[in-house]
């Protein structure tokens, strides 16, 4: 679990720098509200094919 931890924090480090002029987000987050309807589409699936897959 510790790796998990270090490797998300590692993953999210780019996220620190300033977002490029003209947004008032941080980082690589500040597209999130674009990719967020993408990103629990993709999770539900994935859970819904391990639920299926685990029969």
């Amino acid at each position: 679990m510790h790796n998990k931890i270090v490797t998300l924090a590692l993953a999210t480090a780019p996220s620190l720098a300033l977002a490029h002029p003209g947004h008032g987000g941080m980082g690589l987050f500040h597209h999130a509200a674009d990719l967020l309807p993408w990103v629990v589409a993709i999770a539900v699936a994935a859970i819904g094919w391990w639920c299926l897959s685990k029969r």
